[in-house]
């Protein structure tokens, strides 16, 4: 990303003009001051939101070289979306923010700036992306055969937790000497509990991770008539899940 020359200037002054004042021990003197004021004046100006997130590289639409697109890389809408990141430790809120669930990249937009920068995998804890939460799981060797490390979203937070792992594919099509590219979506669904990750792709995988209390949880899920197609499976996990974390110990 480029940096304007006074922006340049003004972040490498300020350094020195802190380490001129903490070298003396009388109080810094008018000019010091002011020209320690005025570098830090040009900084905030140059970068109205801290600077630690201006720190990932520049993003490129990648989609754009094709000849015609079917879908898009994104989670939800294509445009920016309002949003929050916990990031190297430290939360901010009010951004515009993209999630790119082909290659798992959450993308920031400054304000006032044509530019997209995506931000740094490790450094991002979670994110929130027009009211979606995510987190992100680092895979080990306890876990990494039914998680990879990245982005889940989180369905249902607390004793029992539901995931989402949202991804797309690219098809690339070939119409006419030009190539097209069509974006698929799939989604994973986890079930969290006790520090174990259950994938859930089916009824039955759902009812797994409850077995304990197997005969109360098929009675509530017949009772509710809940649904495990397509369009209501992850709904129906969520209910699930939560009926479990309420019922009473024994």
């Amino acid at each position: 990303m480029k940096i304007n020359r006074v922006a340049s200037l003004a972040l490498l002054c300020i350094p020195l003009f802190n380490q001129l004042v903490a070298g003396q021990s009388a109080a810094p003197t008018g000019a010091v001051a002011s020209a320690t004021a005025a570098a830090q004046q040009q900084y905030a100006a140059a970068f109205p939101l801290p600077s630690q997130l201006y720190n990932g590289p520049e993003y490129i639409d990648y989609s754009k070289p094709y000849h015609a697109r079917t879908g898009h890389q994104f989670f939800g809408e294509p445009t920016r979306q309002p949003g929050s990141v916990f990031y190297n430790g430290h939360h901010f809120p009010n951004l515009q923010l993209a999630y790119d669930v082909v290659r798992d990249q959450v993308v920031l937009s400054p304000p006032r700036s044509p530019l997209s920068l995506r931000l740094i995998n490790d450094n991002v804890q979670s994110f929130s992306l027009n009211n979606h939460q995510f987190v992100r799981l680092v895979a080990d060797s306890s876990n990494s055969r039914v998680i990879e490390t990245g982005y889940y979203e989180v369905l249902l937070d607390g004793p029992v937790q539901v995931l989402a792992r949202r991804s797309k594919r690219m098809q690339e099509h070939v119409a006419q000497q030009s190539i097209d590219v069509e974006f698929v979506g799939q989604d994973e669904v986890f079930i969290k509990k006790a520090g174990t990750y259950y994938p859930v792709g089916r009824k039955a995988a759902a009812l797994r991770p409850f077995a304990d209390r197997g005969k109360e949880v098929q009675d509530y899920a017949k009772a509710q008539k809940l649904a495990f197609n397509k369009s209501s499976f992850e709904a129906s996990v969520v209910q699930l899940a939560s009926y479990y974390s309420g019922l009473p110990t024994r």
